[in-house]
């Protein structure tokens, strides 16, 4: 039976529980349907208060590992998602979410104007007075945070870039309509990290689940480099392929 390490004491020992349980609910110790051991016994199992306990539920419970039901516990749930997200040259997160047949929606938690650092700068071929849009977006599938964006865009090439973006849904559709820019990929880089505390939050996971991050560079349809974007995925909820053209 696991108990709380030294290791996982770095983080929030809530975090590290609901942790803990996770993987042994994605370990088959928890079957669909099952009943979790009641707030008291997992008191008693992690030697930690029951309010503690009751964090690391309610957490679950937001997540969408496990459901409470009033008086009687807390039950496993499906998976929530399992997202398939295909990487090819053109598609964008939305036509991704929309062909999976799930409601796609983001949040800008973060528009700013300011000179890119230098290796965005050398990405993009931006002169070194040059400033970009950098935006932090939050990206959703069914109302469920599954991606943090960091994307950044020459200023120069979109000249009154929206301040509200209160209303902002896709940003390719907001180049494609305000700028008639149509985006078309270079390449992408994968890598497997752990989310800082902020990602962690927004995106309402454990800091000890990975990420799959994924950066890309974006050219327009007059080959002008347009965007760099770091897109950092729930690997809980979603798995990337890779589609190649066809001969």
């Amino acid at each position: 039976m696991h108990t709380i390490d030294k290791p996982a004491l770095a983080v929030s020992p809530y975090l590290a529980i609901a942790d803990i349980l996770q993987k042994e609910i994605d370990n088959g110790q928890y079957l669909s349907g099952e009943p979790l051991p009641s707030e008291a016994d997992l008191s008693r199992r992690f030697k930690v208060n029951r309010y503690t306990i009751r964090h690391s539920l309610d957490f679950m419970n937001k997540k969408g590992i496990i459901r409470s039901q009033q008086g009687k516990g807390h039950y496993v749930c499906e998976k929530p998602m399992d997202i398939q997200y295909t990487i090819t040259q053109a598609m964008c997160f939305t036509d991704v979410m929309t062909q999976l047949g799930c409601k796609p929606s983001a949040k800008v938690l973060k528009s700013e104007v300011k000179p890119p650092p230098e290796r965005i700068a050398k990405l993009l071929k931006m002169a070194p007075d040059e400033k970009g849009i950098r935006l932090e977006i939050l990206r959703y599938a069914d109302g469920i945070p599954l991606a943090w964006n960091e994307t950044w865009l020459p200023e120069a090439y979109f000249p009154h870039f929206p301040e509200q973006t209160d209303a902002f849904t896709s940003l390719y559709a907001l180049l494609r309509e305000d700028y008639e820019v149509e985006l078309a990929r270079i390449w992408s880089t994968f890598e497997a990290i752990y989310p800082n505390s902020a990602e962690a939050t927004h995106l309402k996971m454990s800091p000890s689940t990975t990420l799959l991050h994924i950066e890309s560079v974006m050219r327009d349809q007059n080959q002008r480099l347009i965007e760099y974007t770091s897109a950092k995925y729930r690997g809980d909820l979603c798995r990337v392929s890779i589609q190649f053209e066809k001969s």
